[in-house]
């Protein structure tokens, strides 16, 4: 596993995101993963008060004693989970196995989760109590990072919440402040200088993720998510990467390296395409599939392409995919 350090952060490059904990994915599996993540040297564990209906804290709390000084916690305020009515709750584990025999269905369910939660929520009383309860949830004094979760631009011209942000750093409930929504937001509070705000997420798609400048290394923490964009779009570059290593037309020395396990091949352009671009200092990758942890953390491992190698793969593969 590669490790990095920005200011009093010491992480795993690679992140483990909990988006789907407790969710799409039951406590059984959500807990062997988590438990296969850190065997594996992972140590940076994300997730918010709305993942898992608002649960996936509780569980990500309930496997870090006697871990929790040795791990970095991320979560997020203001997307909440609305109250699990009982048939909602038997309904989980229905569903989760339906997706296991049908995952073409999994953009429907993705949207059924979305509405069980309530966005919009980035007042002060509601960012402390949010936050109270991811504490008790995860059994911790402190989290190394609290994002503020998809608020748009204005939120951050608000004084009061980033001065009571500022409180809560000051008081070691969190380490750092953030952001956690699209490139452009984040751009935005970067570029607006607010001192609060000491670490950013955003997605960044392998294809096409936005170019940082590098100064941000000096102090932001900075995570990249949905690296991959999305299981369709996975599935779709592992196939061009099968037909790249098979062309004659392409150098025999990449289609041998375009050799083995297609998704820890992808998982190594991937990663070394967005960390290259934006200087990211954690890549967070959702790893519920042994198969998926597997070949990020063999990703991590590995320098197999040259820079020049993961451009002409990039391109080619942007060429002949169709990416909307």
């Amino acid at each position: 596993m590669r490790y990095v350090e920005c200011g009093e952060i010491r992480t795993s490059v690679l992140g483990f995101g909990c988006g789907s904990v407790m969710g799409r994915v039951g406590r059984k599996d959500s807990l062997r993963a988590m438990h296969a993540a850190w065997d594996a040297g992972v140590m940076l564990f994300d997730t918010a008060r709305s993942y898992g209906y608002g649960e996936a804290e509780g569980l990500l709390g309930e496997f870090l004693v006697g871990r929790r000084e040795q791990a970095v916690v991320v979560t997020k305020f203001g997307i909440l989970p609305k109250p699990m009515t009982a048939w909602k709750r038997f309904a989980k584990p229905v569903v989760r196995g339906v997706l296991r025999v049908a995952p073409e269905i999994r953009d429907l369910v993705r949207q059924g989760i979305v509405g069980e939660m309530s966005a919009g929520h980035f007042d002060v009383a509601t960012m402390r109590s949010s936050l109270e309860e991811s504490l008790r949830q995860l059994r911790t004094e402190y989290v190394d990072v609290l994002l503020v979760h998809e608020a748009p631009e204005d939120v951050y011209r608000r004084d009061d919440l980033m001065a009571e942000l500022a409180k809560v750093v000051a008081e070691g409930k969190a380490r750092r402040a953030g952001i956690a929504s699209t490139a452009k937001v984040a751009a935005y509070g970067w570029a607006a200088n607010l001192p609060v705000i000491q670490a950013l997420q955003f997605p960044a798609f392998f294809l096409g993720p936005s170019r940082w400048e590098e100064t941000h290394l000096a102090a932001r923490f900075m995570m990249v998510n949905h690296v991959f964009g999305g299981v369709k779009h996975a599935q779709q570059a592992m196939k061009l990467l099968r037909v790249m290593r098979e062309d004659n037309g392409v150098d025999v020395a990449l289609r041998e390296k375009l050799r083995g396990d297609l998704r820890e091949r992808l998982a190594e352009v991937a990663f070394a395409a967005v960390l290259r671009a934006t200087k990211a200092h954690v890549v967070v990758a959702s790893m519920l599939k042994p198969e998926n942890l597997r070949a990020n953390v063999a990703a991590m491992e590995s320098e197999r392409f040259s820079p020049e190698e993961v451009a002409a793969i990039c391109r080619r593969i942007s060429i002949l995919g169709t990416w909307r």
